[in-house]
């Protein structure tokens, strides 16, 4: 039984975790939330607009390139190098 003792850390700190999680993932109250005509307005005329395209010239203010990005499969591929490697050196 003494061995299990070192169960107990973890699940105080899990049952806190999940106290605190319930806690600030409660339901606010309504003087923060904005259910204004204007802010209903306002989302509406956000929504509305028009998105830029990927390929489109669009530069809203954006640094980040209009490339697509390269597709990858998670294998790295290194540039060679300038120097060829010789093939005596390589072991097998």
């Amino acid at each position: 039984m003494q061995v299990l003792w070192w169960l107990v850390p973890p699940l105080v700190t899990t049952g806190l975790a999940m106290i605190w999680a319930a806690w600030v993932g409660r339901a606010r109250d309504d003087i923060r939330r904005d259910d204004s005509d204007a802010a209903r307005l306002r989302m509406q005329k956000a929504l509305a607009r028009p998105t830029p395209q990927a390929g489109s010239n669009y530069r809203g203010g954006s640094t980040a390139s209009t490339r697509l990005p390269e597709v990858t499969h998670g294998v790295v591929v290194r540039k060679s190098s300038s120097r060829p490697v010789p093939s005596s050196d390589v072991s097998r």
